[in-house]
């Protein structure tokens, strides 16, 4: 991938705190700093240097990610869980499919060209495009308008484009039929100018393009379903508003379809950060941290954007959370997934699913068609479970196929790039954070040895570090600093490792991702907010029709609901291969 090495001044931004020096306190535009710009006292350091002030030093902070990487190859040794079958390093708590659901929140997020590790420092390319947090715009894009190609039509009596794109499954022995079910993302074939044609002679084109918002959303076969699932969502929605808006009236099929589009996507914004509140964050923030959080109003530490203001201000995420402590995800990604009840496959296959990686074998065929039982407890199902939390990634993820080297150190894997993108984004040291947040709430943070006695912090990093030394070859030297002044992300897993035995996060990274999670959608005045699933839909059909269009739609606060709702609405209750 090229990169931009040379960019523009206007580019970066002043953080306003370090003023001695605007190199010193550049951030990409899209991000800010959580609870505001760490002074150069209070930034990371590795071996005492601060590499955003010391680009002569990064050498050395490679070779020392490098090492924490490797040291972090080792195996987590897990208590075996009290009871039931789940093995020794799976949660019993977190089935796989919220892997993937975090996966696509952080899409929802944050979307850059260039990942920081990559571009080796703040340059462009490194900036953040999302204005709108947890609006599915990695799904919606910029709309019929903006985004067409995504969309598709919504009757054979319309002419407007309303309604998600998909695209037909295959059959593994055969093409796709006019029989296979819309089951998969919509891919498309493309001329390629150097003449590479990756298709199979004779029998199937590469379906180079997958025609989505956002290309991450084809990262991987599971990725790509989780798409189509929301997707599929999306025009059950578009169908029941048809079914109940009644006469167009006399503007016709114009404004009747996108009043409905509007509608539609306002309703799955509410359904999905419905799920967002009572299920996902439930289950992976600390119970102590979701307690607080979860009530109405809660008193944010990190709120730069009032409601009234948040509309006419460019919204940013925390570097401490896109950068830091939302890296967890990693972790809990399993070597295998049982995607139905016709495959098992190992990770490497899975992340080599997409158009990128293998056009060829596109569409999806039914070995790739997810269960959905399998990936969330739907009526008693036993799905594939998350790995605990701790500083440990799935083999899979070294995958130098799709996270090849880029650097010096030939290091692959996406835990390097992690590490070495939390160094070079000149964040809160955990110390300096941790002070921070004793200043402003120390509630939250006293019931953790962990994080209020630095001492036993230390030793208890030391020792971790020192107990595997053999794996990333640590020095001496580096288990000194990496216990005095661990990197971010690295610290979150280890927090989670010891305080939770890797089921939910600790509570520094509980705080940082709630602040985000719940703060971003408190300071939307776009949210419906507050009150029933029922009670927001009515309000949001009636911004566009006078009655409640939306009013078949049950309760859903929970990825069994919605899928079982998606099931019901697109007709798959007996679908082959079968969707729930």
């Amino acid at each position: 991938m090229a990169l931009q090495n040379v960019a523009s001044a206007s580019t970066f931004r002043s953080s306003g705190v370090d003023t001695r020096g605007a190199a010193r306190t550049a951030t990409m535009p899209g991000f800010r700093h959580f609870l505001g710009t760490p002074a150069p006292s209070q930034r990371f350091r590795a071996f005492g240097i601060d590499p955003l002030a010391s680009p002569s030093h990064h050498a050395e902070l490679r070779g020392l990610m490098h090492r924490l990487s490797r040291r972090m190859d080792a195996a987590i040794k897990w208590q075996p869980h009290s009871a039931g079958s789940a093995e020794y390093w799976e949660n019993p708590g977190i089935p796989s499919g919220y892997t993937y659901l975090l996966q696509f929140v952080a899409h929802d997020l944050v979307h850059s060209a260039v990942p920081l590790s990559v571009a080796g420092g703040i340059r462009g390319g490194t900036t953040n495009a999302r204005r709108t947090p947890l609006r599915l715009e990695t799904l919606y894009g910029s709309g019929p308008v903006g985004s067409p190609h995504i969309y598709a039509l919504d009757a054979s009596s319309d002419d407007r484009r309303t309604k998600l794109r998909l695209g037909r499954m295959r059959w593994k022995e055969s093409e796709p039929a006019s029989g296979c079910p819309f089951r998969d993302i919509a891919r498309t074939p493309a001329e390629n100018l150097t003449g590479i044609d990756r298709s199979i002679a004779g029998v199937r084109a590469a379906l180079t393009e997958a025609l989505v918002a956002d290309p991450r959303n084809d990262d991987h076969a599971v990725m790509s379903q989780l798409t189509a699932l929301l997707a599929l969502l999306h025009n059950g929605l578009i169908d029941i508003i048809r079914r109940h808006e009644g006469n167009a009236g006399p503007n016709g099929q114009f404004n009747a379809a996108y009043r409905r589009f509007l509608c539609a996507r306002e309703a799955l914004v509410a359904i999905y950060r419905n799920v967002l509140r009572d299920d996902l964050m439930r289950r992976v923030i600390h119970p102590a941290i979701y307690g607080i959080y979860r009530e109405r109003n809660p008193d944010f530490m990190d709120r730069p954007h009032s409601a009234e203001r948040f509309s006419t201000e460019i919204w940013e995420i925390p570097l401490e959370f896109s950068h830091g402590a939302f890296r967890f995800g990693h972790a809990m990604v399993r070597p295998e997934y049982q995607i139905n009840d016709l495959s098992l496959h190992d990770l490497n296959n899975t992340l080599e699913k997409s158009s990128v990686n293998d056009p060829a074998n596109m569409p999806l065929d039914e070995t790739w068609m997810v269960q959905w039982s399998r990936f969330f407890e739907i009526n008693g199902s036993t799905p594939n479970l998350s790995r605990r939390i701790g500083p440990h990634l799935s083999d899979g993820l070294g995958n130098d196929q799709i996270f090849p080297a880029f650097d010096e150190t030939e290091r692959v894997g996406l835990l390097y790039r992690d590490l070495l993108g939390s160094g070079l984004a000149g964040m809160w040291s955990v110390d300096a954070l941790i002070a921070e947040i004793s200043n402003r709430r120390p509630q939250l943070i006293a019931a953790s040895r962990l994080l209020t006695d630095r001492a036993y912090r230390v030793d208890q990093l030391r020792e971790w570090l020192a107990s595997g030394q053999v794996y990333g070859a640590l020095t001496d030297q580096d288990i000194e600093t990496l216990s005095s002044d661990p990197p971010l992300p690295f610290f979150i897993l280890f927090e989670a490792m010891q305080q939770t035995e890797g089921l939910q996060l600790g509570l520094l990274g509980s705080i940082i991702v709630s602040e985000t999670i719940f703060g971003a959608l408190a300071g939307d005045p776009q949210s419906a907010g507050g009150g029933s699933l029922a009670d927001q839909l009515d309000l949001i059909s009636r911004e566009f029709y006078l009655t409640n269009v939306l009013q078949d739609i049950p309760e859903i606060s929970s990825m069994a609901q919605l899928v079982e709702f998606t099931t019901e609405v697109a007709g798959l209750q007996q679908a082959v291969p079968a969707f729930l």
